[in-house]
């Protein structure tokens, strides 16, 4: 992971001031997790869950995040993952302070810190800071999406055959949307079909992947707002395609397909 001091550098050009205290929260997170070292904690794991951890990293990231967007913007809500709920008026932050605990927990430095904003239901910016490499992924709804200040866009063409794609590989009872073998149909497909196929362990920053054409597409269950909202507006910004697996708006199932606009259809197909 970077230092703070490497940290602060990131370029925090990003499309208004919202979305600067924004990234400025989110480098707080980064802060916190650097001075606790920012190395795995294997051993010192609490399960939330099957298969689901926290570390003290969570929770330090996530009340620094907190403390920041809390003095900038005292009447708006904020939902953390790990244990923030602070009633609000308007509008509403979702922070997961590190979307790949379990990369982080192991020593695997590929881990984000999601920030989104909420107003009247619709996600209208986020941020996804990637603080072992450097870069924030900003985007504005209307006003496009970044990656330290460049503009990203989605604009090759291509088939499946020369796509790379991101998928999960789910754990048991993780695939609720579609029947598990659908699922499995699906994936088996993508990888006898697609140049390549990668499962990254975050699912922003393989969101983010996508607003990058670092990957063309990605696909996951049964995840939260937490975790994709800001991502996912990073990637509609950037001219990408995001639905649930039916290609339909996502719902509360949390089935997340995002891709290149020309391999949206083909993938939608996979899961009917």
């Amino acid at each position: 992971m970077l230092s703070l001091a490497e940290l602060v550098t990131i370029p925090a050009i990003a499309p208004s001031p919202l979305t600067a205290a924004m990234l400025e929260a989110a480098l707080a997170g980064a802060g916190a997790i650097a001075d606790l070292g920012g190395r795995h904690e294997r051993g010192r794991l609490t399960l939330k869950g099957a298969r689901d951890f926290q570390t003290a990293a969570d929770i330090a990231s996530e009340r620094a995040i907190t403390a920041v967007l809390a003095a900038r913007f005292p009447d708006a809500a904020i939902l953390g993952e790990e244990e923030t709920a602070i009633a609000g008026t308007g509008r509403r932050f979702l922070i997961d302070p590190i979307d790949g605990t379990t990369n982080f927990a192991w020593g695997l430095p590929f881990f984000g810190i999601c920030i989104a904003l909420e107003e009247d239901g619709e996600t209208v910016a986020g941020v996804v800071l990637d603080p072992s490499f450097g870069e924030a992924f900003v985007a504005e709804k209307g006003r496009g999406a970044f990656r330290n200040g460049e503009r990203l866009h989605i604009d090759r063409t291509l088939a499946p055959h020369e796509a790379l794609i991101g998928a999960s590989l789910p754990v048991p009872g993780q695939v609720r949307s579609v029947e598990v073998e659908t699922y499995h149909r699906a994936l088996r497909t993508v990888i006898d079909t697609a140049a390549g196929v990668r499962r990254l362990g975050s699912a922003a920053l393989s969101l983010c992947a996508v607003a990058a054409s670092r990957h063309d597409a990605f696909f996951e269950d049964s995840l939260s707002p937490l975790d994709y909202a800001a991502a996912a507006l990073v990637v509609a910004e950037a001219g990408g395609i995001v639905t649930g697996f039916s290609g339909a708006p996502v719902d509360e199932g949390g089935a997340i397909l995002a891709a290149n606009p020309a391999l949206h259809p083909w993938l939608v197909s996979l899961f009917a």
